[in-house]
């Protein structure tokens, strides 16, 4: 059979749009083993490029182009920051267009019960002194130190930082794959998270991926990006140092102010000096409690370095987060607590279908009178 030249270069953009390998993207075409070295190369069939173009979503002409085409897909700004940051994939796309239209269903829900203007989205910008914003997200949040020093695991921090979110109207999504789809899964590599800046119905969402103390310092910055009515898509963390956008910057300023206050944590630092004992503390990672730190002169650059290293090494063994116990436990937290809720109640009043809600979740119409029995919180 006639073969022809598709650019490596093609199969490379096209693999790293689904968030594959080249060898993955060949794999899909179930060829034997043999074949695949010269498929990677580009020599295909014109039925092998059909088959490709419909399992990437891809239209069948893009795959004759000598070089990638330029399609802008983001509906929001791509803030990333990392330079080994992969291009944002289908698996990424998917899921904001799945959170969006969880979105505009809950806008349409809340504008039927009058719900207001949230005054806090937009609030400052990127003038005002950091100290300032992190106090108000804080104060607004209602979240005491208090209540952060009683968590003894990110987990248990994070459910509580997420809960105050929720609570004042920002909706936080968590997921570590595609919808309800265990076979896609997503990638820190391309984004940690995203924010999504509406003045009523304000969105967070978390790469469940990594790992939980990072969800708490993503949600912290995250959080940011909505007082400054800034959406963006993020994969900043905690540890970085050197970075050329101001406003991840700045975002990044705010998010260590507001999980540990300078006052506080100069003054814990001079009676415990150890990462350890402070990140047990401040229930935040031992990264965290480095940077700021390396940021108050505390450390040098190198032990700085070298503590963000153990981060990385970590990150080989991570596991995903969606290995519950109990799935019923998941759906609220990957939906959103608020927008799950609201979507159980307009279900079993019967003003939406069982078949329309489930679909909102990602899940079965079973399950929707399951939820309904269990508190969601």
């Amino acid at each position: 059979m006639n073969t022809l030249q598709v650019s490596p270069n093609i199969l490379q953009w096209a693999a790293d749009y689904c968030g594959l390998s080249v060898y993955e993207l060949i794999d899909l075409l179930k060829a034997p083993a043999s074949k695949h070295e010269a498929l990677m190369s580009g020599n295909l069939t014109i039925g092998q490029i059909e088959k490709l173009a419909k399992k990437t979503q891809l239209p069948f002409g893009y795959f004759f182009l000598d070089t990638p085409p330029q399609i802008n897909l983001n509906r929001i700004p791509d803030l990333r920051q990392l330079p080994e940051a992969i291009p944002l994939s289908n698996n990424f796309f998917d899921t904001l267009d799945d959170i969006l239209h969880k979105q505009q269903w809950y806008l349409d829900y809340i504008k039927e019960h009058g719900i207001n203007k949230l005054d806090f989205v937009g609030k400052f910008d990127s003038s005002i002194s950091i100290e300032i914003i992190a106090s108000d997200i804080r104060n607004t949040l209602n979240l005491t130190m208090q209540e952060q020093k009683k968590c003894t695991k990110f987990e248990d921090f994070y459910r509580l930082f997420s809960n105050k979110a929720e609570d004042i109207g920002v909706l936080v999504f968590k997921n570590s794959i595609v919808k309800n789809n265990t076979r896609r899964s997503l990638s820190v590599n391309e984004f940690r998270g995203f924010a999504i800046a509406d003045n009523y119905a304000p969105l967070i969402f978390i790469n469940g991926k990594d790992f939980p103390a990072a969800w708490i310092f993503t949600l912290a910055h995250e959080l940011v990006h909505i007082w400054l009515g800034k959406s963006g898509i993020s994969n900043i963390s905690d540890e970085q140092i050197d970075l050329n956008n101001k406003l991840e910057k700045y975002c990044n300023q705010v998010a260590a102010e507001l999980l540990i206050p300078k006052k506080l944590f100069l003054d814990a630092w001079e009676k415990h000096p150890e990462i350890e004992v402070l990140s047990k503390e401040f229930t935040v990672s031992k990264q965290m409690i480095a940077r700021r730190a390396y940021s108050f002169n505390k450390i040098s650059r190198k032990d700085y370095i070298n503590a963000t290293q153990v981060k990385k090494n970590m990150n080989l063994t991570k596991k995903s987060d969606n290995n519950h116990s109990d799935p019923y436990r998941s759906y609220p937290i990957r939906n959103s607590k608020r927008v799950t809720n609201a979507i159980i109640n307009t279900a079993m009043s019967g003003d939406m279908m069982l078949r329309e809600a489930a679909s909102l979740l990602n899940i079965k119409p079973h399950t929707i009178i399951e939820l309904s029995k269990r508190r969601v919180n």
